[in-house]
């Protein structure tokens, strides 16, 4: 209950401010007979669209914290705003008709041709520079809103603030926003799916027949200076990855640099691998190898489909009872090699080493046949 008291004492010992309002219609004529509450006090204007409220207190340093102001007069929209009263003042309102338009339009970007989706249209009246709620266009680029029939408004689109477009009501307007001069800087980060960066990627920004183009440094990055505001296609293209398409909208920012970040996958292919004998398919085994490194060992029955990056690949596949076979393949992305292989039967002799314990063996078996047959031979010639 204390604030109470300090707002009571501030209300009695303070001999506050005067506060003067005038309100006048669109053309600046004033309006007699406006109904004013503020600060909850009441009064009408007179025929020069004034009222005046005296010893309105400072409630700067209250809870309050301020009086609130209402103005209503029939055939007119009502005014409801909120402030502090720490001096003297005199206000000037201004009231628009209840009576309410739809005003309509198409955003377009450099040329009448090249209407501009979902991009922000901001709207303030012409009178007093207030800022109005904004709207969006639609995705042909259209928008529309409703205003009361005496209020002038113009529109600047997006963040192009030296583009002011005044709009009349009853029909559809065709609004060309230039986008010349009005540029920012574009910084374009690049990695793989390893968030490794990536050298050396093309960049192409385009819009119509404007082109804007870079390389990735060691870094991954390009910065492309310069690009006009707008609607842009940006293409990322690397030997050994997929092309990157994508829209980008290039705007103004707090740093005056667009910083943008992609990431581009390896380029893929597949090839479709049969392995198959006179007799039907075969249960294999292929090795994948590319410039002399193994790169993947797949069991195949039959058929198999295989994704690889894009590249030149040798295929070397063993079976039990089968020679191997061997192919040679390129990999293109996007693309399927189709690859039939057939095995033959193996036909090798398989030759039985002697064991080394044997040779004495046949030695001491050679020397007794030798002993038996000249003995032999002796005992007939006697």
């Amino acid at each position: 209950m204390k604030w109470v008291f300090l707002l009571v004492m501030t209300l009695l010992l303070s001999p506050g401010s005067t506060v003067v309002f005038i309100v006048l219609d669109s053309g600046k004529i004033p309006i007699e007979g406006a109904e004013i509450s503020f600060c909850d006090r009441r009064a009408v204007t007179d025929a020069a669209g004034k009222a005046t409220f005296k010893d309105i207190p400072d409630l700067s340093n209250t809870p309050l914290g301020g009086c609130t102001l209402e103005i209503r007069k029939e055939g007119y929209l009502p005014i409801v705003d909120a402030f502090l009263v720490t001096k003297d003042v005199e206000l000037t309102y201004i009231m628009y008709s209840d009576e309410m338009v739809t005003i309509s339009g198409i955003i377009c970007f450099d040329t009448s041709d090249n209407p501009q989706p979902f991009v922000q249209v901001r709207i303030f009246d012409a009178l007093t520079g207030e800022s109005l709620p904004s709207v969006l266009t639609d995705g042909e680029g259209r928008f529309s809103f409703e205003i009361s029939k005496d209020r002038l408004v113009y529109v600047i689109v997006s963040d192009y603030e030296n583009q002011k477009f005044y709009l009349t009501q009853g029909k559809e307007q065709i609004l060309v926003v230039s986008t010349k001069g009005i540029a920012s800087d574009v910084k374009i980060s690049v990695r793989d799916t390893l968030m490794r960066p990536l050298e050396n990627v093309s960049v192409t920004l385009k819009s119509g027949s404007l082109t804007y183009e870079g390389e990735t440094d060691a870094r991954g990055v390009v910065i492309i200076k310069d690009v006009p505001h707008g609607e842009y296609t940006i293409s990322l293209e690397k030997e050994g990855y997929s092309t990157f398409t994508q829209p980008v909208g290039v705007t103004s920012t707090g740093t005056g640099v667009n910083e943008m970040n992609f990431t581009l996958e390896r380029a893929t292919g597949t090839v479709t691998l049969r392995v198959f004998s006179a007799s039907g398919d075969v249960s294999s085994t292929v090795i994948i190898t590319s410039e002399g490194k193994e790169r993947a060992r797949i069991p195949v029955t039959g058929t198999e489909t295989i994704t690889l990056e894009t590249g030149t690949y040798t295929l070397e596949v063993t079976a039990p009872g089968f020679e191997p076979g061997r192919r040679q393949v390129i990999i293109l992305e996007g693309l399927n090699k189709k690859v039939d292989l057939e095995l033959q039967k193996s036909e090798r002799i398989v030759k039985v080493p002697l064991q080394e314990s044997s040779l004495p063996l046949l030695l001491v078996t050679g020397a007794a046949l030798f002993l038996f047959l000249l003995s032999f031979f002796y005992l007939r010639r006697r």
